[in-house]
């Protein structure tokens, strides 16, 4: 897959500010992608460039809130 598209959308009425962590053999360690913040009725679109690799990776948000992170691998 040499396309790897994020986005990223909440439902808070506060800007979230998510780490992207990704983990790229399968058994650690966990390694600091990105910081973003994204604010109300705002989406974050992101493409990884092609070599980027990653077994795993997972989303933190620093505020309570429903969030969506769509990954979509061509």
């Amino acid at each position: 897959y040499d396309k790897k598209n994020l986005e990223i959308s909440h439902d808070a009425d506060q800007p979230v500010k998510f780490r992207i962590e990704a983990e790229p053999i399968g058994h650690g360690p966990w390694m600091l992608y990105q910081e973003i913040t994204v604010h109300p009725g705002e989406s974050f679109r992101h493409r990884f460039p092609e070599t980027f690799q990653a077994r795993w990776i997972r989303f933190t948000a620093n505020h309570d809130c429903s969030a969506t992170a769509w990954l979509v691998y061509d």
